[in-house]
């Protein structure tokens, strides 16, 4: 199975309070240049987004400069459902048996994803704990995901769990969907920016590919 759990970016989407709304102006007309074409103008962490370590920390990678390697990793889904400003603990995680090995990328399932259309989505969704995110920098993780459009909480402006992770150069992935169509808690992630550079962040495009597909598949290469 291969799942797509990226959010459709469109005029429409929703963004974090004072971020630029996404607009797409067309550029030609086909019965002008004989070819469509688009400028878009958004912020570089709109939709299903990565952060880059220089998005809160100086002097480390901008998107353009992270390793292609991290972009295609194991990762493991767990599931926490989480209310409006609830944090993530470390002691749910290990409640969870999920084994966290060095390189991994975790996923979240709060059910958060699931809110995007109410008002408060931005301002009051739930994140990590500090002690959660402590627990991943020791397990060495490759990236921290959530369904959220924030790891951290969103009433907390200070984003602790943000500076924590980037200060140690673990990738952040917010605003996923789709999870809960995930039929296993351990599956291959693709999580592609755009190679940007100098930028703090960007659009994704993020897809899950279920192990056991991975034969077929790498027979049709």
């Amino acid at each position: 199975m291969i799942l797509d759990l990226t959010r459709e970016i469109s005029a429409d989407t929703k963004v974090f309070p004072g971020s630029p709304l996404p607009k797409f102006i067309t550029w030609t007309k086909m019965d002008v240049h004989n070819y469509y074409s688009e400028v878009i103008f958004m912020s570089t962490h709109t939709g299903t987004h990565m952060d880059a370590p220089s998005h809160f920390v100086n002097d480390v990678s901008s998107i353009d400069k992270i390793s292609v390697n991290r972009f295609i990793s194991n990762a493991l889904l767990i599931k926490i459902e989480k209310d409006s400003d609830e944090l993530i603990t470390a002691s749910e995680i290990e409640a969870s048996k999920v084994k966290i090995l060095e390189g991994d990328t975790i996923v979240f399932s709060t059910l958060w994803e699931n809110e995007v259309d109410k008002d408060y989505f931005f301002s009051h969704n739930p994140g990590l704990s500090e002690g959660a995110a402590k627990y991943l920098v020791d397990k060495k993780v490759n990236a921290v995901c959530i369904d959220s459009p924030s790891i951290d909480r969103g009433s907390d402006s200070n984003f602790p769990v943000h500076k924590l992770l980037l200060s140690r150069e673990i990738l952040i992935v917010e605003n996923l969907c789709n999870l809960s169509k995930l039929s296993s808690k351990n599956f291959t992630l693709i999580m592609i920016p755009l190679k940007l550079s100098g930028a703090s962040g960007s659009p994704i495009r993020a897809i899950a590919i279920d192990k056991n597909f991975l034969g077929p598949l790498k027979n049709k290469i």
